[in-house]
């Protein structure tokens, strides 16, 4: 959990959106998968490797919460980015994401993890964004925010 941060937003934008004008939320594979999130920071929960290539960021769930009455019966959810890397270089980019997160207060708020836009809404070509270099993207379909529970 990072402590203190919840002024500071996260921003991901995934595979599939190369053309800022298809960012339109839904990815699709439909319910549960968007093509962009802004989180706050004080909702990560922890960083795990999911494989060689692949980093799973975890965070408290947008959609559910615990103490929800409607859901006490309910395990809370959690939601996940999966950010892709070069090759067993998770611990690397796990540091570079903390040092982002550490050097708030940003004067926007706003840290661009992982941004893999190429093209503009004027129709240029932009460089694709990530906190370090040995963050290559965002696996296609990995920006995860779980569909609210409907109850018991």
């Amino acid at each position: 959990m990072v402590q203190g941060k919840e002024n500071l937003m996260l921003y991901f934008r995934g595979a599939g959106v190369t053309d800022e004008d298809n960012d339109d939320g839904l990815a699709a594979s439909g319910a549960g998968f968007l093509t962009s999130l802004m989180i706050p920071a004080g909702r990560l929960r922890a960083m795990v490797p999911a494989s060689d290539t692949l980093l799973r960021m975890w965070f408290d769930s947008v959609k559910n919460w615990q103490g929800d009455a409607a859901e006490a019966d309910e395990n809370t959810v959690a939601d996940y980015v999966d950010l892709t890397v070069s090759s067993n270089q998770h611990r690397e980019a796990m540091n570079a994401i903390i040092r982002g997160i550490n050097g708030y207060p940003h004067s926007t708020g706003f840290l661009v993890i992982a941004d893999d836009v190429t093209t503009n809404v004027a129709g240029s070509t932009v460089a694709a964004e990530y906190i370090d270099s040995n963050i290559t993207g965002i696996a296609a379909d990995k920006i995860v925010v779980e569909v609210a529970h409907t109850g018991s």
